[in-house]
């Protein structure tokens, strides 16, 4: 299995200076001891309740970090064809709506390629 370069304690870090929040201030907001927010800020990772509960006090979605497509892309060079785009939506059409616009022939035309 392969590991990230990502060093979550110095992402939490970062945040924590953005919104001018201290150490002493995030142990209070986890109602942990001071120096388990040293501890955790050395950490390359932590457990995912951890992670949730730091999100919830400090606001910030530190989960994104940990996305696929962009640990993905972080990780590997690679051209990326700028002709095509993969967007995803989700919208309720009835049956009628469905056959004026072909989406059934148009897909199964997609997916054959």
């Amino acid at each position: 299995m392969k590991s990230t370069t990502l060093h979550i304690g110095e992402n939490i870090l970062s945040v924590m200076n953005q919104k001018g929040i201290t150490k002493a201030e995030l142990a209070r907001m986890l109602k942990v001891k001071p120096q388990s927010v040293d501890y955790l800020l050395k950490r390359k990772s932590v457990d995912t309740d951890t992670l949730y509960n730091i999100s919830v006090v400090l606001d910030f979605d530190f989960s994104k970090f940990y996305s696929i497509n962009q640990t993905f892309s972080e990780q590997t060079n690679f051209d990326i064809n700028q002709s095509k785009a993969k967007v995803l939506v989700e919208i309720s059409l009835n049956v009628e709506d469905i056959v004026k616009l072909n989406l059934k022939n148009r897909i199964v035309q997609i997916l054959d390629k």
